[in-house]
């Protein structure tokens, strides 16, 4: 068996003559439901009218003859209608329709409110017309997507899915082995509509369907794409949705559950050993981050340029402090800030001394005397030793230095409140923990600290941090492999 499921759009059939329009028009009692007059509207560049769904069917559907029907126009239903005269003819036609009366029941309702582009009216006209290009069609039924209210509207995509889910599963169909093609048609009405009507027939039919898309102004480009294409599409949606999320090891599954035939299996490793590299950088890793990306011929130099700098690491935390924040984990943006400065203080002092791990409390002669007593006192808690040894020993400089007293005397104390508890973290109170209102204040401040400690002079987190460019990078390998794998 054969199957074509359809959906129907506002202007998918239109006027070639409106000369008896005004006398249907009049005839039709129209006139009981709305004082909307509803002229026809030339379309741009043709001789043919539309006017909105609902008022079509009213008006010529319910008054259909041969006078009237004679003169309708079916772009895209023709282009579809003889591209399946090519292929295994369906025996069955399912045609999705809209209704909202329920949802604009007891509202003013004005030329323009959607209820107007209801498809549901069409009926006698569509079944007219699909009749007479598939006169053996076993089966043709409607189905109506009616939301109960305006809070459900079909512009809500879930809504949608949810309607078309209920709407096709009321529906008996044969087991899948007496089903040889699903022919589907989403293009016509709503977005919503189009792309729940995509998801539900992938998942109800699976590689049985075969999209049928076109242009009315192109017919010659109207194709059938196979469901494994439609399929690795969305995916690749979402893959492009998860990087937005900055998940990469959402992508990196996702790519590897990617039905890869399509020949590409090097952009693919491209983008395996990119979100490789990225997944080191967001797990804190970032020494195995930088060990990669230097094997990378584009960032060969950047890297070697940007270990230049002892603190490069907390740069790196810094703004993976800022991804938190993103992705609403205040708890871990209030953690990686915080470790940031404090792991920066420490990567300066083996710099600036040598000092090879503190807790083995291996210090070279210069270090200050003050300090080396300071370790020897508190040689079990390295990180009260390096707050306090970077107080000791840059005390001319941190307290004319706004971001780092603020570090020192505020930020510490509530970091270590915070860590003790079990309790969330607002965002608010994640910006009020460096004395900032707002995100901005406070990367700027994380900033602050980093280019006081490290003697640097970046202007943005973003700058100091390799990783957006590796972003960029996936971001672009990612859109090529779409292009390559969906239209090449």
């Amino acid at each position: 068996m054969n199957i074509w499921i359809v959906t129907i759009g506002n202007s998918d059939i239109k006027l070639g003559n409106i000369d008896q329009w005004k006398k249907y028009f009049l005839a039709s009692g129209i006139d009981l439901e709305t004082e909307i007059l509803f002229e026809p509207k030339k379309l741009e560049g043709e001789d043919l009218f539309t006017v909105p769904a609902r008022v079509m069917g009213i008006v010529i559907g319910n008054q259909l003859n041969d006078e009237n029907y004679q003169g309708l126009h079916f772009p895209m239903l023709k282009i579809f209608s003889e591209k399946l005269q090519d292929e295994k003819l369906p025996h069955r036609i399912i045609v999705i329709l809209t209704d909202q009366k329920f949802a604009y029941k007891g509202y003013n309702i004005n030329e323009r409110s959607p209820y107007w582009k209801d498809t549901c009216t069409l009926k006698p006209i569509l079944d007219k017309y699909l009749k007479s290009k598939f006169p053996d069609v076993r089966e043709l039924e409607y189905v109506e997507l009616q939301p109960e209210s305006k809070t459900q509207s079909l512009d809500n995509w879930d809504q949608s899915l949810s309607l078309v889910q209920t709407k096709l599963s009321e529906l008996e169909f044969n087991s899948l082995d007496d089903i040889d093609n699903v022919y589907v048609s989403h293009q016509a009405g709503i977005p919503a509509i189009s792309s729940a009507i995509q998801f539900v027939t992938l998942a109800k039919f699976g590689k049985k369907v075969k999209f049928l898309v076109s242009n009315e102004y192109e017919p010659e480009n109207t194709i059938f794409i196979s469901s494994s294409n439609y399929l690795r599409g969305i995916q690749l949606q979402e893959a492009k949705r998860l990087l937005q999320r900055f998940d990469y090891s959402g992508v990196l599954s996702l790519l590897d559950n990617l039905d890869n035939s399509t020949n590409k299996e090097d952009e693919v490793n491209k983008l395996r050993e990119m979100l490789g590299i990225a997944i080191e950088w967001n797990l804190s890793n970032f020494k195995n981050f930088s060990g990669k990306l230097k094997k990378l011929p584009k960032f060969e130099k950047k890297v070697e340029e940007r270990l230049k700098c002892p603190c490069w690491t907390g740069y790196e935390a810094a703004y993976l402090a800022v991804v938190r924040v993103k992705q609403n984990n205040n708890v871990e943006a209030l953690f990686h800030s915080f470790r940031s400065v404090e792991g920066s203080m420490l990567s300066w002092f083996e710099y600036k001394f040598h000092i090879k791990k503190m807790v083995e409390k291996t210090i070279m002669e210069e270090l200050p005397p003050e300090i080396r007593k300071e370790v020897r006192v508190n040689s079990k808690n390295e990180i009260i030793n390096i707050i306090t040894c970077f107080k000791i020993i840059r005390r001319s400089e941190w307290k004319k230095n706004d971001d780092i007293s603020q570090f020192i005397n505020v930020t510490r104390e509530t970091r270590n409140r915070r860590f003790h508890t079990l309790l969330g973290l607002e965002q608010k109170e994640l910006f009020k923990a460096w004395e900032t209102d707002n995100e901005d204040d406070w990367q700027n401040r994380v900033l602050g600290c980093l280019n006081f400690v490290a003697t640097r002079s970046f202007k943005s987190l973003e700058d100091a941090s390799l990783m957006p460019q590796v972003h960029r990078e996936l971001t672009i390998a990612l859109d090529n492999y779409e292009s390559k794998c969906l239209y090449s």
